[in-house]
């Protein structure tokens, strides 16, 4: 067998032995890490095209106001179709982040060679930040193999051979990396700057062919624009007509992609290993911008790849270090003057080039080593030596992943977790079929199904028999009969549940220090409601309310009947007012989500009515209104007023 294709199983072993190890590590408390609203909404958006649903044209909204591109519905719906179940979904992201590690080694094997191809997928794998990302389940949790696939096309294309396949596929990747998270659309920049500057390599054939590509893969997202007659261009244009100041945060946001920074600080030694993983990439930084101008100054490239089979076709000349730098820097020179408060995940797009920088730097410094003239024992020490930081980084970095795990599984971290969630689900759906007259009501955060924590219960157990409501905001009272599950202990609906339903044995979660409890309620005899005031769509049936005293909240309950489904979303305003008619202390809120309202079915909502704390003794009286939302236009009574009366009579003593 010959020497190099001895080396060359060799690095096959070594790199299925690292993809393997980043496997493992992530597959290690994959059911632990948190969802939240966002979450929901795309997990039960996903669900709903999967049980036969409409196409999503669009995905949840994004934090700077428009609504996101909708590729990671189809990609969560893909997963879902398989296997219905979260845990799918937890499946695919682990796999987009194994995907990017190996895509990484490919290609800087293919460029420079299968040791800084080792190094680089070894600390890849390795960094705390790739591990989380690579479990959590969020659109941009998917950047990473996008970017790998986008940089890892245009290297290839520049600098391996031109193929059509390279570039198109560049274009593609790209173009679903900036849908899973539109901040990475900085990178198109980046390649736009890259052809222009080899632009004698760059077929224009292939060229329009990529952008047919981008272009074909955002028709969905351009049919939802259309059809809201662009309505997100005017938070774009708000977005990019904000204030900016110049900041070194995305400097220290692109290096903690490196660290741990943000994760976990409770592993002695995090800050100084930080301070080594900030150090080594320095390091390797200038040691990348040294070979780059080595190169051009007519130094020679350093010995790079190992050599082709025979009669492979020769590479295209030059480094493909430059790109490399490209691809880091240009993300900083973006987010330098930035009026968005950013989080590294708007960098995630850099990825994978810090890697391949820390990975190129240390085989150039190596190669280096063993070429050192008259030295060549020493340099082959030096060449053995010079890993040994690296190496103790990523065994930190491993220790770290591995506490920090078992911190999120002892219940450190968010709230509801994927092992949470996936028994919530089970447990409802068992419930609703020994219960196939009552409907499921989940009290959480967030007053509308499409923000609220608990959305993913919608289409993951039965879409037409759940009801969500924030539990500090409402009590929906379905008829004639409903399972709650009590996701917010303490809040208003809370005590109000613990009064009127009962217990479900051994039914429920233990959520960090709380009890998730499933509750049995079902309605009683219902009194006469034909003097209460009346809206077109409901009835003000029940008003209770606590003592005033000026300066603290004064809590209304009010109950509802609901008379029809409305065409429009309703918001709620409880107002105090004066002998003279003055508002003297208001309260507005949504109350129980109007979308979900049925007719015959009640709900109560929570009104804290703040009072003034100079509010003068005397006679006051409650007034509530309905009222469209956005638009706020009062709804009108069946009487031709549009203020109820709540309360005649409410006396502050002096």
């Amino acid at each position: 067998m010959s020497s190099s294709r001895a080396q060359h199983r060799l690095y096959i072993a070594l790199a299925v032995a690292i993809l393997l190890f980043a496997l493992l590590l992530r597959l290690r408390g994959l059911d632990t890490t948190g969802l939240w609203g966002d979450q929901a909404f795309t997990l039960n958006t996903a669900m709903r095209w999967v049980n036969g649903g409409p196409l999503p044209l669009a995905a949840n909204k994004s934090s700077v106001g428009f609504v996101n591109p909708p590729l990671i519905e189809y990609l969560y719906g893909a997963a879902l179709f398989l296997w219905g179940d979260i845990l799918s979904v937890s499946l695919l992201t682990l796999l987009g982040g194994l995907m990017a590690v190996a895509v990484t080694g490919a290609v800087t094997a293919r460029l420079f060679g299968h040791r800084a191809a080792l190094w680089v997928m070894l600390t890849f794998a390795a960094a705390p930040w790739a591990v989380f990302w690579s479990q959590l389940i969020w659109n941009q949790t998917l950047v990473p193999p996008f970017a790998a696939l986008a940089l890892g096309g245009l290297l290839l294309y520049l600098f391996d051979r031109p193929r059509a396949i390279y570039l198109v596929g560049s274009f593609a990747a790209t173009a679903a990396m900036i849908q899973v998270h539109p901040g990475s659309a900085v990178q198109l920049l980046t390649i736009a700057v890259a052809l222009l500057l080899y632009r004698r390599r760059v077929r224009p054939a292939h060229v329009v062919a990529g952008a047919a590509v981008f272009a074909l893969l955002f028709l969905p997202y351009l049919l939802y624009q259309i059809g809201t007659g662009w309505a997100d261009l005017a938070a774009v244009r708000a977005t990019a007509g904000q204030e900016a100041a110049f900041s070194s945060a995305a400097l220290r946001l692109s290096l903690d992609l490196l660290r741990a920074q943000g994760l976990y600080r409770a592993v002695p030694g995090v800050e100084a290993f930080d301070a080594l993983a900030t150090g080594l990439f320095v390091v390797a930084l200038g040691v990348v911008v040294w070979r780059v101008f080595r190169e051009r100054r007519g130094g020679g490239p350093l010995p790079g790849p190992l050599p082709q089979g025979q009669g492979a076709a020769p590479r295209l000349p030059g480094s493909p270090a430059p790109l490399l730098l490209l691809w880091f820097a240009l993300p900083l020179l973006f987010y330098w003057r930035s009026g968005v408060y950013l989080q590294n995940y708007y960098l995630l797009s850099q990825w994978p080039a810090h890697f391949m920088i820390l990975g190129v730097g240390l085989d150039t410094l190596q190669r280096a080593a063993e070429r050192w003239p008259g030295r060549e024992r020493l340099g082959r020490v030096a060449a053995w030596l010079l890993p040994l930081p690296l190496l103790a980084l990523v065994a930190f970095q491993v220790l770290f992943s591995l506490r920090y795990q078992d911190a999120r599984a002892a219940g450190d971290g968010p709230p509801l977790q994927v092992r949470h969630a996936r028994a919530l689900i089970d447990q409802s759906r068992r419930l609703l079929a020994e219960r196939p007259d009552c409907r499921l009501v989940g009290l959480g955060h967030g007053e509308r199904v499409d923000n609220s924590d608990l959305a993913l219960l919608v289409e993951f157990t039965d879409p037409a028999r759940v009801l969500l409501a924030d539990g500090d905001m409402a009590l929906p009272l379905p008829s004639p009969c409903a399972i709650y599950l009590d996701a917010r202990p303490g809040s208003r609906a809370s005590y109000a549940l613990a009064a009127q339903a009962q217990p479900i044995p051994d039914a429920g979660v233990t959520v960090k220090d709380q009890q998730w409890q499933f509750y049995d309620w079902r309605e009683g005899p219902r009194g006469e409601t034909a003097g209460a005031p009346r809206w077109n769509e409901a009835s003000l049936i029940g008003v209770f309310r606590g003592d005033p005293v000026p300066g603290q909240n004064l809590t209304f309950v009010l109950t509802w009947e609901i008379a029809a489904r409305p065409a429009v979303a309703y918001h709620f305003g409880l107002y105090l007012l004066d002998e003279a008619n003055t508002v003297v202390a208001q309260h507005d809120g949504p109350g129980f989500d109007s979308t979900q309202w049925r007719p015959g079915d009640r709900f109560v909502t929570f009104h804290p009515l703040p009072l003034p704390p100079d509010l003068p003794p005397g006679d006051y009286r409650a007034g509530v209104a309905l009222y469209t939302w956005p638009d706020i236009i009062r709804a009108a009574l069946l009487d031709g007023a549009d203020m109820a009366t709540a309360d005649e009579r409410i006396v502050v003593p002096p």
